[in-house]
């Protein structure tokens, strides 16, 4: 058996290769809390969950390349001092194996090692997922996959036994909210939408206020007696028309609430609206 030389080993490649995995490990944190906002029923802005999401992206394809392209080519130099290109081998990867450094026992082998080997989920993972389906079944009418195991049902308000649900109920009830958040985002985007129309985005950001050379009053004195008799009145017309163009966009938010409500379940209570914001995504 030939022995180890751990000056073979492509330590700098390793290093890169740990590196990125910590950038990755942290991005996957950094999005999680994004997401649970503290465990509140508040769903942060979509441009902040969008960049975190794109830089994990980023940070994923980077690493898959690197682990996937060859080894780079290194410059050597002969006996009599004449330096030479040497030719890529491959990929550095290939020839290596994975094993502890040190004796382990049969838990933590179980635990720590063979999840990492065969690409499984580890505990913690697990764990957390097992407690998202729970919350997210606690607030469905069908109780999700628990309902459809025979997990307790509460006892029923009006005295009827209620029915076991099917996977086909939860799959019904979750198309349901799915078609609802998608209408609320519809008519949000639709707001948005008018209200970029109606002010234009220099009007909004550039405010010139002119400042006046010198004070024409007092403002000891009080008011000035001076006054347009037709200021009140165009006031008032513009007042209304902004009045009109609010309740316009007013009514994009707050129209079809009952049509955009998430459809009862055959033979079960309708979802609560506060479930869609946070726990589905």
């Amino acid at each position: 058996m030939a022995s180890f030389s751990a000056a073979t080993l492509p330590v700098d490649q390793l290093e890169s290769l740990r590196f990125k995995a910590n950038q990755i490990i942290e991005s996957i944190h950094g999005l999680q809390w994004t997401i649970e906002a503290g465990n509140t029923n508040y769903m942060p802005a979509w441009p902040d969950i969008l960049s975190k999401y794109n830089m994990l992206l980023s940070q994923t394809h980077n690493f898959s390349t690197a682990l996937a392209a060859p080894a780079a080519a290194q410059l050597s130099f002969s006996a009599n001092g004449v330096p030479t290109l040497a030719r890529p081998q491959g990929n550095p990867y290939e020839g290596l194996a994975l094993h502890p450094a040190k004796a382990m026992t049969d838990a933590q082998l179980d635990t720590e090692a063979i999840p990492l080997l065969r690409n499984q989920q580890t505990t913690d993972v697990l764990r957390m997922e097992n407690d998202t389906v729970r919350r997210l079944a606690s607030h469905m009418a069908t109780r999700g996959s628990l309902g459809v195991l025979g997990a307790v049902v509460p006892p029923p308000s009006l005295g009827v036994a209620p029915r076991k649900p099917e996977y086909e109920d939860v799959i019904t009830e979750c198309d349901a909210i799915r078609a609802a958040h998608d209408q609320r985002v519809e008519r949000a985007v639709r707001a948005v939408a008018m209200l970029r129309d109606k002010f234009e985005l220099r009007q909004r950001v550039q405010v010139e206020v002119e400042e006046p050379e010198e004070l024409t009053w007092d403002p000891r004195a009080g008011m000035p007696t001076e006054a347009t008799g037709d200021a009140p009145g165009e006031e008032s017309e513009g007042s209304s028309g902004d009045d009109e163009d609010e309740d316009m966009v007013e009514g994009e938010l707050v129209d079809s609430n009952m049509a955009t409500d998430s459809p009862a379940v055959t033979n079960a209570a309708p979802v609560p609206n506060g479930l869609i914001d946070v726990n589905m995504y």
